[in-house]
């Protein structure tokens, strides 16, 4: 795996226990996906699946319900040093979801 790559999941990993920390959300599934697919990989089949279901995941959901969108995965795809890992359709779901231009 690659440095950004790595750097990438790290953030997620972090993301990940702060929401259980400050949320009270344990996402279990996602933890699961991150432990075999890696953060790239994870981060590119849940915007997929976003993008042909018309349905955010339920982690969104509930970081949305939290308004902690700031720990989600569509916003560390957003950030400018992560954005070579992404496509532009990728990148721009992520935007529309988070309100961001």
């Amino acid at each position: 795996m690659d440095k950004l790559a790595l750097q990438f999941e790290n953030e997620l990993k972090d993301k990940m226990l702060r929401a259980k920390k400050e949320c009270k959300y344990n996402p279990t599934r996602f933890n699961q996906m991150l432990a075999q697919y890696g953060g790239v990989e994870t981060a590119k089949r849940l915007i997929a699946n976003g993008i042909a279901t018309g349905t955010t995941s339920d982690g969104y959901t509930t970081l949305y319900l939290c308004e902690r969108l700031d720990l989600t995965l569509e916003h560390s795809v957003c950030k400018p040093e992560y954005q070579d890992l992404f496509t532009t359709k990728e990148i721009r779901y992520c935007k529309n979801l988070l309100g961001a231009k």
